[in-house]
Order: C-alpha cells, then sequence, then structure tokens
C-alpha cells in the first residue's frame, strides 16, 4: 500500500458538512460496554474550589480498543469549562477494560464521567473539621460573579449556528492511498467526528463509505486536518461534524 500527501487546506478555509447533535451511540443488544475499572473520581482544581460548584463534572466520550488501551477521547458538557484539562488527565490515567461482543473483545465508544470532589467540604460534611469553608469576602464575590453567569462559564457541544464563526480549518492535508500498482482510491466516504475545544478532529465514525481504501484514506485524513478552536459566546464548546470526502482515483501523482 502506497501512500500520498496533498495540500487539502489554507487558514480561513471554512469546512463543508452538516454539524450534528452530539450523541453517544447506544450499545448494542447482549454486549457488555466498555468498562472503567480505576476511580473518575478526582480533586477540585483549587481556583474553582471558592464557587461551590453543584456536582461538578465533566461529561467524556471515550473510544477504547480491543486491548482496552484507550484510544482518544472528546468532552462534550463540564460544569465549569476549566475543569477540562483536570479531566483530560484523569482520563487519561484511568484504566479500562475493553467492550466485548460475542465473547470476543472490540473496539467501542462509551460515555464516561469525571466528578470533582472539594476535600475540605467533604470534611465538613463528614464533621472532621469545624471551620466554615469560603467565608472570606473574596470568596464570597466570586461565589455571587459565578452565581450570576453559570451559563457563561458552563460547557457543552454546539450547534453550527450557536458558533461565533463558522468552523474553519487552519491545517491539512489530504491522504490518498493507492494499490502497488500506483493506482489511488476511487470513490465517497462520509465521517461523523467531533472537532474539540482546541480544534482537534475526535472520535470518527465511518457512516458511509464505497470501500475500505476510501474509508482509510478518510481517516487517515482527519489525522491530519486541524481547526480553529470553535467557541460559542467567547467561550469554548465543541462541535459534531458529518464530513463527505471524495477520491476521483487514477494514476499516482507525478513525481511520486
Amino acid at each position: 500500500m502506497i501512500v500520498f500527501l496533498r495540500l487539502l487546506s489554507v487558514a480561513g478555509v471554512v469546512l463543508g458538512g452538516t454539524v450534528l447533535s452530539a450523541r453517544a451511540d447506544n450499545p448494542t443488544d447482549g454486549a457488555q460496554p466498555v468498562m472503567v475499572r480505576t476511580s473518575l473520581e478526582v480533586r477540585l482544581p483549587e481556583k474553582l474550589r471558592a464557587l461551590l460548584l453543584e456536582k461538578p463534572m465533566v461529561r467524556c466520550l471515550v473510544t477504547v480498543d480491543e486491548e482496552s488501551r484507550l484510544v482518544e477521547f472528546v468532552a462534550v458538557e463540564a460544569t465549569h469549562h476549566e475543569l477540562l484539562e483536570r479531566a483530560a488527565q484523569a482520563i487519561r490515567e484511568t484504566i479500562f477494560e475493553a467492550a466485548t461482543l460475542n465473547g470476543r473483545t472490540v473496539q467501542s465508544t462509551a460515555e464516561v464521567r469525571v466528578t470533582f470532589f472539594d476535600p475540605e467540604q467533604r470534611a465538613l460534611q463528614d464533621g472532621l473539621v469545624a471551620r466554615p469553608f469560603g467565608s472570606s469576602s473574596a470568596d464570597a464575590v466570586s461565589r455571587r460573579i459565578y452565581a450570576n453567569a453559570k451559563e457563561h462559564h458552563g460547557f457543552r457541544h454546539s450547534d453550527q449556528a450557536e458558533l461565533d464563526a463558522p468552523l474553519a480549518m487552519t491545517a491539512g492535508k489530504l491522504v490518498v492511498l493507492a494499490d502497488d500498482e500506483g493506482r489511488t482510491a476511487s470513490g465517497r466516504c462520509v465521517v461523523d467526528y467531533y472537532v474539540d475545544h482546541l480544534g482537534q478532529p475526535r472520535i470518527p465514525r465511518i457512516v458511509s463509505s464505497d470501500n475500505d481504501t476510501v474509508a482509510r484514506s478518510a481517516l487517515l485524513t482527519l489525522q491530519q486536518l486541524r481547526f480553529a478552536p470553535p467557541t460559542r459566546a467567547g467561550q469554548p464548546t465543541c462541535v459534531k461534524v458529518r464530513q463527505p470526502f471524495i477520491y476521483e482515483g487514477g494514476p499516482a501523482p507525478a513525481g511520486s
């Protein structure tokens, strides 16, 4: 198999495709989904403790391969956008167990939640300390500001119409697979994927494809793409995209 790279885009080129609502795929009946073998409850970042967030969490989609290795993940919802970095660290450190289908392990995508706790609040609830939490005037001001703008600080996926600007590709190359005789892939492939809050494609899923070579070419192309980080009302967000890839086929590019 031969791989060719061609320039796909330059900064500011708007990506075509339909933006869809984010949702996790339903597990197949009779199959065992991806399992989490270590805790996804982590300590609340220090700078957010004074806000007294109610049930702070980050909801993520994770893809785990047949050998229980984390392939990739994307955050789709969070109580506060400043929880995203700590949640990403927790996901990378988590031990997963692969999903199974008909007794065999398979690669699968599942939804998980990273939850957060404040050790001082927990100690107060357990009666281990008597000092009130967050009693300073600065803490009170922070809580009041947050309470008046919860929606502004939260994180969730967005529809295309909600974005501050159209989703724009900033870099990428078209990957074209070819056979040993140098003839390149020919056909059409449609892929669903997320663009995360940093502008990287995540969790691709083939919707339809004329053949396997075109599908592999499309997935390899996605690995080359980068986008301007999407925002809604000035805050980070993520968006789900449906993108067609069309390959015309033919002889290998000149000079390859």
